[in-house]
């Protein structure tokens, strides 16, 4: 989860500065970054618990479903990936 960790410096980093270029008084600097450092953690170990694989997934593959109506994957497009063309952006 490094970019999650990116993120939360981001926001530390944004505080600090906030509070370095204002005006100010009694603010509780330290306190504000625990409160948002706590939420960033809180999220990490909540959305840690609840992944599950796709292959659990209690609705299946769409893609099997589209498969058995005559669809095939995309590798199999006669006419390639319009990304694949020169000049064109992904």
């Amino acid at each position: 989860m490094a970019s999650l960790d990116e993120l939360l410096e981001a926001v530390k980093n944004q505080v600090v500065s906030h509070v370095q270029q204002g005006n100010h008084r009694n603010f509780d600097t330290d306190g504000l970054l625990g409160k948002i450092t706590d939420l960033f953690g809180q999220h990490r170990r909540s959305a840690g618990a609840n992944v599950r694989p796709a292959s659990e997934d209690p609705y299946g593959d769409p893609a099997d479903e589209a498969r058995g109506r005559g669809f095939r994957p995309a590798s199999q497009d006669p006419y390639g990936d319009p990304a694949d063309e020169v000049g064109r952006r992904h």
